[in-house]
């Protein structure tokens, strides 16, 4: 069962993980920064878990180009990302049967900041809570949600193969 931790502990091990990157999401991508839990990667994408969230089974979609800004994207690129998020959502329906999903993009092309990252991605959120609302599950304020390695492989395991099958 995935523990709750608090932001300061979070932000604590990432640091520890892999230091302050010029770009989180690079790095994640590159392996430097702990383990990346992916559940489906090409030439292009990177679909994974990440491993600090505030709900269980959260996917992010991200494009491997380093891409910054939506001006910095091209449109086939933006609507891949798209359909693969889509694609993610779908997935979570299926295997999860949540109450809804938050699909959004909180890139910050300021630079890195605690909690978002300059490189473009899209996060898909299962809520299983009917009072769930974005301000609780975009904030780390109350804590954030890790898991065990055989926690991770296991959910990684499960979205791979549902991915697959998943239009």
């Amino acid at each position: 069962m995935p523990t709750l931790i608090s932001r300061d502990e979070a932000l604590a091990r990432i640091r520890a993980e892999g230091g302050a990157p010029p770009c989180l999401m690079c790095a994640i991508r590159d392996r430097q920064v702990g383990a990346t839990v992916a559940v489906f990667e090409d030439d292009d994408i990177l679909v994974l878990l990440p491993r600090y969230v505030r709900r269980w089974g959260h996917v992010v979609v991200m494009p491997r180009a380093h891409v910054v800004t939506y001006t910095g994207v091209t449109p086939a690129l933006w609507a891949r990302m798209n359909a693969d998020a889509l694609k993610a959502a779908r997935m979570l329906e299926r295997l999860r049967s949540p109450l809804r999903i938050y699909i959004t993009s909180t890139g910050s092309s300021a630079g890195e900041l605690a909690q978002t990252s300059m490189h473009l991605h899209v996060h898909v959120i299962p809520l299983f809570d009917d009072h769930d609302r974005p301000a609780d599950v975009f904030s780390w304020q109350g804590g954030v949600l890790v898991g065990e390695p055989v926690e991770w492989e296991a959910l990684r395991a499960e979205y791979a193969r549902a991915w697959q099958t998943t239009a």
